[in-house]
C-alpha cells in the first residue's frame, strides 16, 4: 500500500483529533506540523495529544519553511471556519503544490457567499495542478452530499429536507458555549447581535450544493438567525446545570425557493436535554424516501472521519477546487 504524507495545518482540537485518526490508519504518515501557538510551537506533535507519544514531528510556525522543507501530497487545513480568514493559507498551501482538505465550513461551497475569492483560489489551484476541498461532517456530508447520494434511485425529486438533532452536552465544551449554553436569553440576544454566536455555519453552503447537485435554479436562500432554546426544567450540561429559563443550546433553520415554493429546508437543532438524537433526510418525489439515522452522527468524530477519508480521494482528483459532489464517495480508508 502506498502511504500519503500529510501535513496538519492548525493544531487546535481538530488538527490534534486529526492526527490521532490518522496515526490509527495505515494508508497516511504525518510528516509535518505548523500552528502560530506560541504555547505549542516546538513541542512535537505528539505531546499535544490526548495519549501523547514522541512522533518526531515538530510544531512549526512557519509553513512556508516547513513545506519547502518536507514531501506532503496533502494539508490537512483546520484552522476556520471563515473563506476569507484561510484564503491566505489555502494560497500557501497551493503554492507549495499541495493538495488541500479543509475543515472550513465555507470551503465547503464558496461559488455562491465568495465567487470572486472561489474563482480566483479555483484557478490557482488548476495551475497548480491541485486539488482544494471543503469537508466535514457538516457542511460536507451529513445535509448535502449525502442527502444527494440519496436522491440516486429517484426518478423525481420535488424537495429535500434534512433534520440534525444533536445533545449538545455531549460535545466538547467550546461548542457548548458557541451554542449559548447558560446564557440568559438577553445575554444570547445580544451575542447574536455581536455575532459572538453565528449559529451553526455552512446551512447556505450546503443548499447550495444540493441545489446545484440537483440542477435547480433557486429563486433565493435565506438563514434565519439562530434561535435560542430555552429550558423547561433544570438541564445537565458541560458546563453545570442550567436553569429553568436559561438557554440550553440553539436551533438554526435555512431554507431555499424555487418557482415559488420551498424547495429545500435543513434544521440544525443543538441543545442540552434532547431526548432523541437523530439525522433525518426527506426526500419527496418519486420514490418518497425517508432516511433516519438513529442517534445521530457524533459531529466531532464524524468531522475528523469524513476529513481524513476525502484525502485520498482529494489527492487522486483532477485539480481545482472542488466540492463533496464532484469528488468520488468518500468511504473509510484502512
Amino acid at each position: 500500500m502506498q502511504k500519503l504524507n500529510v501535513i496538519i495545518y492548525g493544531c487546535g482540537v481538530m488538527g490534534r483529533k486529526t492526527a490521532e485518526a490518522l496515526l490509527d490508519k495505515e494508508s497516511f504518515v504525518i510528516v509535518g506540523a505548523c500552528d502560530i501557538d506560541p504555547g505549542i510551537v516546538g513541542k512535537d506533535l505528539g505531546e499535544i495529544l490526548d495519549t501523547p507519544k514522541k512522533l518526531g514531528v515538530p510544531i512549526e510556525k512557519d509553513a512556508d519553511v516547513l513545506f519547502s522543507r518536507v514531501d506532503a501530497d496533502a494539508v490537512v487545513l483546520t484552522t476556520t471556519s471563515h473563506l476569507k480568514s484561510i484564503q491566505p493559507q489555502i494560497v500557501q498551501c497551493v503554492n507549495a503544490g499541495l493538495n488541500v482538505v479543509s475543515t472550513c465550513e465555507e470551503l465547503s461551497y464558496p461559488w455562491k457567499r465568495s465567487p470572486g475569492l472561489a474563482e480566483e483560489m479555483d484557478g490557482m489551484a488548476k495551475e497548480a495542478g491541485v486539488t482544494v476541498v471543503g469537508t466535514g461532517i457538516n457542511p460536507g456530508y451529513l445535509m448535502d452530499s449525502f442527502p444527494l447520494v440519496l436522491t440516486a434511485p429517484c426518478l423525481r425529486v420535488d424537495t429535500v429536507k434534512v433534520t440534525r438533532m444533536m445533545n449538545s452536552a455531549r460535545r466538547r465544551i467550546p461548542f457548548q458555549k458557541k451554542v449559548g449554553t447558560g446564557m440568559t436569553p438577553e445575554e444570547f440576544r445580544q451575542n447574536i447581535e455581536d455575532k459572538v454566536i453565528t449559529g451553526h455555519v455552512g446551512l447556505l453552503e450546503s443548499i447550495n450544493m444540493i441545489a446545484d447537485g440537483l440542477g435547480w435554479g433557486l429563486d433565493n436562500a435565506v438563514e434565519l438567525p439562530p434561535e435560542a432554546v430555552i429550558a423547561e426544567k433544570p438541564t445537565g450540561s458541560g458546563l453545570g446545570t442550567i436553569d429553568p429559563g436559561n438557554v440550553i443550546g440553539l436551533k438554526s433553520i435555512a431554507y431555499a425557493e424555487s418557482a415559488g415554493r420551498k424547495v429545500v429546508t435543513l434544521e440544525f437543532f443543538a441543545y442540552a436535554g434532547v431526548e432523541e438524537e437523530y439525522d433525518e433526510i426527506i426526500i419527496e418525489g418519486n420514490p418518497r424516501i425517508q432516511e433516519r439515522i438513529i442517534g445521530g452522527v457524533h459531529g466531532d468524530t464524524g468531522t475528523v472521519a469524513v476529513t481524513v477519508n476525502t484525502i485520498p480521494k482529494a489527492v487522486s482528483s483532477g485539480p481545482g477546487i472542488k466540492t463533496m459532489k464532484d469528488l468520488a464517495a468518500p468511504s473509510c480508508a484502512p
